[in-house]
């Protein structure tokens, strides 16, 4: 009897909201485990959904829990609080795993020092975790996947008829990611401005819209912004596979998913010349990678040139479906299997890294960073 134990870095009913309808095998790769429990001081109360059982975990019930379990592994989703939530309450004997997803350096903690192994979406999260004391052999590269049974080209144009009676007629950019300030929306209202009136924007994701509806009416087009809260996972490919071009010019990313999800659908891609969109996606191959992104005016013209130039949609849009195939579902999940398997033969946790956990867990850490 295999177990895992897993710290989601949200609550399982924000990703259930979000339309994600792959829960199961996203926590349970290839089916390895034959139980799979989501603990979390975000939760509340006992559940089973998703193949797993959901409880809510507070800080100081979390050790004498697993002590109890006795799972396999312990794997926490996030450099930041979940890290620091296993670190403390880890068990020596019991590997510990920390997946790390984002680049930011206030999201990469001290404790991931204390993880048997650190996974990072990307290269860019690996320098990252490594600059923040973690032993580069303990790091391993696992990118995000996409299901290609799902996401694909959506060649019966009337599925995205459906979606677009609810928009005016013209050139649709779209744009997925959380109304926040990393996705910079802001940049991209900017440049609707300077795009002809036959151009207008589909804003898919959670978030306060408030800020930037009101940017839309200052730069007058608000007429030409929609927002969508969310999208199922399932119908997505639709709206990748009907838009223009696909617009989301991140400031920063941990991976980027929906990159390679566009991808995977042949969707024209605009997006900021950065890593880790750079490791992945090549200019004026497999997307039109933007480096002046805080630029409107930059921005604009990507966006015209991808919409109005039909060979070099073309070229991209071949050239992004090939970008995909290495995030192909199958072929991550069996890498992040490997990387289980790998950790779980990993063996005691060495007697130097245990005095070093054992110091930090009483004098180290301040308590600052508690789950939201």
């Amino acid at each position: 009897m295999t177990r895992l134990v897993v710290v989601p870095s949200d609550p399982i009913a924000e990703y259930e909201r979000a339309g994600y309808d792959w829960l199961e095998r996203y926590y349970n790769p290839t089916g390895m485990f034959d139980e799979v429990y989501a603990l979390s001081p975000l939760e509340e109360g006992e559940r089973k959904a998703h193949g797993m059982t959901i409880r809510g975990v507070k800080d100081r019930e979390l050790k004498a829990l697993l002590e109890r379990l006795r799972p396999d592994v312990v794997r926490a989703y996030g450099g930041y609080w979940p890290s620091d939530y296993v670190a403390r309450n880890r068990l020596v004997d019991i590997p510990l795993m920390v997946s790390v997803h984002d680049s930011r350096p206030n999201l990469i903690h001290e404790s991931l020092r204390f993880a048997d192994l650190v996974a990072c979406t990307s290269e860019v999260v690996r320098k990252q975790v490594i600059a923040r004391g973690v032993d580069p052999k303990r790091t391993r590269i696992l990118p995000n996947r996409v299901d290609a049974e799902i996401f694909k080209p959506v060649k019966d144009i009337s599925k995205w008829s459906a979606q677009a009676r609810d928009f005016p007629p013209g050139r649709h950019i779209l744009h997925v990611g959380r109304k926040s300030e990393q996705k910079n929306l802001d940049t991209l209202i900017g440049a609707l401005a300077l795009l002809p009136e036959e151009y207008s924007c589909i804003f898919v994701g959670a978030g306060d819209r408030a800020p930037y509806e009101l940017l839309a009416r200052q730069k007058g087009v608000a007429n030409r912004c929609f927002w969508v809260d969310a999208v199922k996972n399932s119908e997505l490919p639709v709206w990748y596979s009907g838009c223009d071009c696909m617009c989301t010019p991140s400031r920063s990313e941990g991976f980027g998913t929906v990159f390679i999800e566009a991808a995977a659908c042949g969707a024209p891609i605009v997006t900021s010349d950065i890593a880790p969109m750079n490791e992945y996606l090549a200019n004026d191959e497999s997307a039109c990678l933007v480096k002046d992104f805080e630029n409107p005016q930059a921005l604009a013209d990507s966006v015209r040139k991808v919409c109005e130039d039909e060979t070099y949609r073309k070229r991209i849009s071949k050239g992004a479906l090939r970008a995909a195939e290495p995030f192909e579902r199958k072929r991550v999940d069996e890498a992040e299997a490997a990387i289980y398997r790998e950790v779980m033969e990993a063996g005691s946790v060495p007697l130097a890294r245990r005095l070093e956990w054992m110091i930090w867990k009483k004098f180290g850490w301040t308590g600052a960073e508690q789950p939201p």
